[in-house]
């Protein structure tokens, strides 16, 4: 029987608009898309997350994959208040999930200052988690196994008691394996539904 219930971030609970953003930033065309290889779609970003590297240190990385937009990468982090906004039905899919006695994690891959500059707007409802795991404060990203082991360690969860529920397939296969059950979010009515099957 399923008692928790742990959630991913990005495109589960609040939407990850850096298109919106870049364009915001004027980055249109060849230049849009140069940049965002050498930063969002770069593997780099992903080391960020696990909280080993500076906002410099990583600025110099994706330079080095688009130098000619030196100037414009380092806007990129100066907004990072507006990379995420959390989507309407996520306070409410939490409360309701808890005041039916579920608990409620997150796991997810999310760099400091992503989580400095939205921690008291777009990612308050954290303070309604009974807890989790963002990877920059534990050297640690999905889908590597740890990162799941030390969630369900560190919170006393088993493993066939908790759903998991991410964006990225990989994440979701990976807790599988774990020995978590796994639901892959692809919009909100879907995967409420799916979750459903598992609450009852």
């Amino acid at each position: 029987m399923v008692n928790t219930v742990v959630f991913d971030i990005g495109m589960v609970l609040v939407y990850f608009r850096w298109r919106e953003l870049f364009s915001q930033l004027g980055f249109e065309g060849e230049k849009f898309e140069t940049i965002a290889k050498a930063t969002v779609q770069n593997p780099w970003w992903n080391e960020f997350d696990k909280g080993n590297i500076s906002v410099e240190e990583i600025e110099e990385k994706y330079i080095l994959s688009a130098p000619e937009y030196r100037e414009d990468i380092k806007q990129i982090y100066q907004h990072a208040d507006e990379f995420v906004e959390m989507y309407d039905y996520t306070y409410s899919w939490i409360r309701d999930l808890k005041t039916r006695g579920y608990k409620v994690y997150v796991l997810s891959n999310w760099s400091e200052i992503a989580y400095e500059k939205n921690k008291d707007t777009h990612l308050k409802f954290l303070e309604e988690m009974d807890g989790g795991i963002l990877s920059f404060r534990e050297g640690l990203i999905k889908p590597d196994k740890r990162i799941y082991q030390l969630l369900c360690e560190r919170y006393q969860i088993n493993p066939l008691e908790a759903v998991f529920l991410d964006d990225n397939l990989a994440n979701v296969k990976a807790a599988i394996e774990y020995g978590m059950h796994g639901i892959h979010f692809v919009e909100e009515s879907q995967a409420k539904q799916e979750l459903e099957k598992y609450l009852k």
